[in-house]
């Protein structure tokens, strides 16, 4: 549930508030589709790349956990510039480096349930975890909506929560 609320708190509502604030109501919904479809396309890149390195990867930390650290931080950092965005085009260069980095975390973690979880399980396993989306959906927006006179926070606080309960399952 940690990984879905640091992916759909940005998408349900802080983005489209941040891209709003910008430039506009009426400039909005072009602008913001510009930006997420941009990012959308590097995503189609992105997952599939990662999980082919999360597969080869050989450290101390397993195969997953250093995607999976890579993509939060780096993720996370380029949540932070869209936050602080002065214009459309930072805020298009901060979402790409959220959506691949966050890519990274997803590819890795999607990658744990084959590794760690016996296949008579996975078909169990991954249905309680399809059940994360609409909770972290509800979860998400709650959230944002704590922090609204906060603006940095309104951003932040999703990774912060969603990435410490990612971060904390056991995968190698």
């Amino acid at each position: 549930m940690g990984t879905c609320l640091v992916f759909l708190a940005p998408v349900l509502v802080t983005l489209a508030l941040k891209v709003n604030s910008l430039v506009g109501i009426e400039r909005a919904p072009s602008s913001l589709a510009v930006v997420t479809g941009t990012a959308a396309l590097l995503a189609m890149v992105g997952n599939p790349f990662f999980g082919k390195l999360s597969d080869r990867t050989a450290s101390r930390l397993g195969m997953r956990r250093p995607w999976m650290v890579i993509g939060l931080v780096g993720g996370s950092l380029g949540i932070l510039v869209v936050a602080l965005a002065p214009s459309i085009p930072v805020v298009l260069i901060g979402w790409c480096i959220a959506q691949l980095l966050f890519d990274a975390l997803l590819a890795a973690l999607v990658a744990v349930l084959p590794d760690q979880v016996p296949a008579a399980q996975r078909g169990s396993v991954a249905g309680v975890l399809g059940v994360c989306v609409p909770i972290a959906s509800v979860s998400g927006t709650f959230l944002v909506q704590l922090f609204t006179g906060n603006r940095l926070a309104m951003f932040l606080a999703p990774c912060a929560i969603g990435g410490s309960s990612s971060c904390s399952s056991r995968s190698g």
